[in-house]
């Protein structure tokens, strides 16, 4: 039976109200026994993401089954390890170029999640940034939606459009941008691996690039001075591209 335009709108999205329902409840049971800080906001997040990931799973396993099994490809570690380094690269030349417009000026609610994310608890920032997070929003964002979309209007069409879903549900500027740029590589990177191993190690290692800034100095040589920002952009760019180049070839 064919379905009308609303339905496979409707078919696309309502996981991702169903992944805000669960946290809005979660939230709300966890203000009954673990209220907001500043020091608690991170692990509760953490927590509603282990809320949320029973749903979204058993939601990328329908859809998975209900396709052709050939579609879904075996992890490969190399082509991983390639992604991985691909997308930390990209995600640091990227916040440069974000960092030299000074986009960030423009968006309150942006400071407001770097407070939320970088707590100095390094620990709970890599269990949270760098391993359920990724796993959970590419469950949704590349695993369901844009599978979703991908399985309605093809390929290229669906890595626009779930790129644009991705920065929208983040709700402020600088996300939005970020995310969405950020997201049409994430989408290729589902493609070339053929399974979410690519767009999972890629968000893991961008939100890795993103702890190690903020809690380390091993970043510092590209701060401050404007010369060595856009060095760094170049140079990261580079081996971002030639990452994509060699993935593309394989591919």
């Amino acid at each position: 039976m064919k379905q009308s335009v609303a339905m496979r709108v409707w078919n696309i999205l309502y996981p991702v109200f169903i992944y805000y329902v669960v946290t809005i409840a979660a939230i709300a049971i966890l203000d009954l026994f673990l209220p907001e800080t500043t020091d608690s906001k991170l692990f509760r997040q953490l927590l509603t993401s282990f809320a949320a990931l029973p749903f979204l799973y058993s939601f990328y396993r329908q859809d998975v089954s209900a396709r052709d099994p050939k579609e879904v490809k075996k992890w490969n570690f190399r082509t991983v390890g390639i992604i991985f380094v691909t997308g930390g690269c990209f995600a640091i030349a990227w916040n440069n170029l974000l960092g030299l417009i000074h986009i960030a000026e423009y968006s309150r609610a942006y400071k407001q999640v770097e407070t939320t994310f970088y707590t100095g608890r390094m620990i709970l920032e890599v269990i949270a940034l760098c391993v359920v997070i990724p796993v959970v929003e590419e469950l949704l964002y590349r695993g369901i939606v844009y599978g979703r979309l991908k399985d309605w209007l093809g390929c290229r069409t669906a890595i626009v459009a779930s790129a644009v879903i991705f920065g929208l549900v983040h709700m402020n500027l600088v996300q939005f941008v970020y995310a969405a740029v950020f997201g049409l590589l994430l989408a290729y990177f589902a493609e070339v691996s053929g399974n979410l191993s690519g767009p999972v190690a890629a968000h893991a290692a961008a939100n890795l690039t993103s702890v190690l800034r903020a809690e380390t100095g091993v970043f510092g040589w590209m701060d401050g001075r404007t010369d060595r920002v856009i060095a760094g952009m170049v140079l990261l760019f580079g081996i971002a591209g030639v990452g994509v180049f060699s993935l593309r070839r394989k591919r």
